[in-house]
């Protein structure tokens, strides 16, 4: 099994965040789960990040929350989207598009020049891993 570099989501988490509660309101845990399920593999979702995040993006008036009592069970804090929080994740969309039109320009012309595809990179990277 290869030794795979982790990533923190901190620059982007707030992207994916607002992204998953336009999609559908939700509380904390189980947005917890839904990032941990849909990020790559190599990303880390620190739980204590996301709740400050939250917070933050409610003062900042992009969520508003209310407390959800459900099945009799403990009330959760479930968070919406605000017309301000869209604004914000159509910029987070534009920066990524931008970002994205970048780096393939970059792996194009580093394939280009290099003469590597993405399998030789994949193997390069793995190989020089396990290199004491």
């Amino acid at each position: 099994m290869p030794n795979l570099k982790r990533y923190q989501t901190g620059k982007h988490l707030e992207a994916f965040v607002l992204l998953l509660l336009y999609q559908q309101p939700d509380h904390g845990g189980h947005l917890l789960s839904r990032l941990s399920t849909m990020l790559p593999k190599e990303w880390t979702v620190d739980s204590g990040r996301i709740y400050r995040l939250l917070r933050e993006l409610e003062e900042d008036g992009c969520l508003t929350s209310s407390w959800v009592t459900e099945d009799n069970g403990a009330p959760t804090r479930q968070y919406q989207i605000t017309p301000d929080g869209k604004s914000r994740l159509d910029a987070w969309a534009q920066e990524m598009e931008v970002k994205q039109a970048s780096l393939a320009t970059f792996l194009a012309k580093y394939h280009e020049i290099t003469g590597l595809s993405s399998a030789d990179d994949a193997a390069t990277v793995s190989a020089s891993q396990k290199q004491p």
